[in-house]
């Protein structure tokens, strides 16, 4: 074992790690769309819309994401809906996380007090303004600590997406491991590549959390505190 052959294995195991990166994007981007989506109509007056929010979060939560992984890539297929195992990867991950961060932007918006609503109100603020000025930047420090876990817990269940045979960085570990019968040495160096790629994650969380302490980070932050005291 020498430093050649580790380089010589790492080609491999980077290609992979381009993969698992794009899965953590796409994922994560859409699982906050749906995130937001589902929680707003968690907090609808409409009945259905609310019991149907409900439904989906907990079919999602009372489900394993690889049971969900199996059914999107091969269940779904059985009817006609085939898709490349990428997509069905993404869409997998977006759906699962997507009902997690539902619940996690519900509590942060309800954690908002009550008198910043009726203020907002009062002063003739618009439904809009008053969640991008005054509701969201609020919530959004409340939850930021949490939606970095959830940041760290999707790249590291993207792995999962290997047994629907997408080359990620786990399925490349387990071919490059298959081939070369060096699965101590392969196995360390995935371990090691998932555990930079959480260590950038992590700083860049550590980092937005620390600039949403700032006051006047986020346009309309000053208004805010205002709000708070009125």
């Amino acid at each position: 074992m020498d430093f050649d052959t580790i380089r010589l294995y790492l080609t491999p195991l980077l290609e992979g790690s381009v993969w698992t990166l794009a899965l953590f994007f796409s994922s994560a981007f859409l699982a906050v769309a749906v995130g937001l989506i589902t929680c707003f109509a968690r907090l609808s007056s409409r009945r259905a819309i609310r019991t149907a929010a409900k439904f989906y979060i907990e079919v999602i939560r009372g489900t394993p994401l690889l049971v969900q992984l199996f059914f999107i890539y091969y269940g779904l297929a059985e009817v006609g809906i085939v898709m490349s195992g990428f997509v069905a990867g993404t869409l997998g991950l977006t759906l699962n996380f997507g009902a997690y961060l539902a619940e996690l932007f519900r509590s942060g918006i309800q954690s908002i007090d009550s008198g910043q609503y009726e203020a907002s109100r009062a002063l003739g603020i618009r439904t809009l303004q008053r969640l991008r000025v005054i509701i969201i930047p609020q919530a959004l420090r409340n939850i930021f600590p949490a939606l970095g876990n959830y940041a760290l817990v999707l790249i590291k269940d993207s792995s999962l997406v290997a047994v629907i045979s997408v080359s990620e960085l786990m399925r490349s570990g387990e071919m490059l491991a298959a081939s070369t019968f060096q699965s101590l040495l392969v196995y360390t160096l995935v371990g090691a590549i998932y555990f930079l790629m959480c260590s950038v994650i992590s700083y860049a969380f550590r980092r937005g959390e620390k600039n949403l302490s700032i006051p006047g980070y986020w346009d309309g932050a000053s208004e805010s505190s205002d709000f708070s005291k009125a």
